[in-house]
């Protein structure tokens, strides 16, 4: 028995198959263009490492597999003297071998840095000293004193912190603030801080930097003191 043949419904008045036609192209077209719309477009930003440019997105992150890295060369320093300072002082001390809070004092750059018990500089400041003392090696602050003097060079100094002594055992060597005669006259001026002009074992910071020193070390602290050039 042969299936009725399938009724065709009439199309409505105006309707005709072409205009179905445009209609379900214009639809699918409309499709495409939401579909754009909803598709996040990734801005892009031009990131430079020296010379070289990459692509990068507008977050800032960066494929470091496509990065061109620039080494960049640091330069020796150059020792200091009696009359001439120490040149590119580096921003960290010349002391791989400890870590944790201390004060590291280099004789040949003429300078201290301080250091806090996470490894991280806290300051650094150019001092005046002397080559030969005190000796190089490790050391720990013993006591302080806002003030003190010396009656043999007739001078009073602030912020003294002693952690050795000198030659003959019996004069302390520490940081402290530039010493000042009895009329109150510096025994030098802070423009020669950096030079190896000492001539007691002592080492000499501005007034300023000797107080941030005093105010950082406590009784029991590391020194470390670097060789002479």
């Amino acid at each position: 028995m042969a299936s009725p043949p399938e009724q065709q419904r009439a199309l409505p008045a105006g309707l005709t198959p072409g205009r179905i036609a445009v209609a379900a192209l214009l639809g699918a077209i409309g499709l495409a263009v939401v579909a754009a719309w909803t598709i996040p477009a990734v801005a892009t930003a031009e990131t430079r490492v020296g010379t070289s440019a990459v692509a990068a997105p507008a977050t800032g992150t960066v494929d470091d597999s496509t990065v061109a890295v620039k080494t960049v060369k640091h330069k020796s320093p150059v020792v200091a003297s009696r009359i001439h300072k120490a040149k590119n002082v580096p921003d960290f001390p010349r002391d791989p071998a400890h870590f944790g809070k201390r004060i590291v004092y280099d004789k040949a750059l003429m300078t201290v840095w301080l250091i806090d018990k996470e490894n991280q500089v806290v300051a650094r400041y150019p001092v005046v000293g002397r080559f030969d003392r005190p000796a190089k090696g490790t050391y720990h602050v013993f006591s302080k004193s806002p003030k003190a003097y010396n009656p043999n060079s007739k001078v009073t100094f602030n912020w003294m912190n002693r952690f050795t002594y000198g030659p003959d055992t019996k004069s302390a060597i520490g940081f402290h603030a530039i010493p000042r005669y009895y009329n109150g006259k510096a025994m030098h001026s802070t423009k020669q801080l950096g030079l190896a002009i000492a001539r007691g074992g002592c080492v000499r910071l501005s007034e300023k930097a000797a107080k941030v020193v005093y105010d950082f070390l406590k009784v029991g602290d590391l020194v470390v003191v670097l060789p002479s050039p």
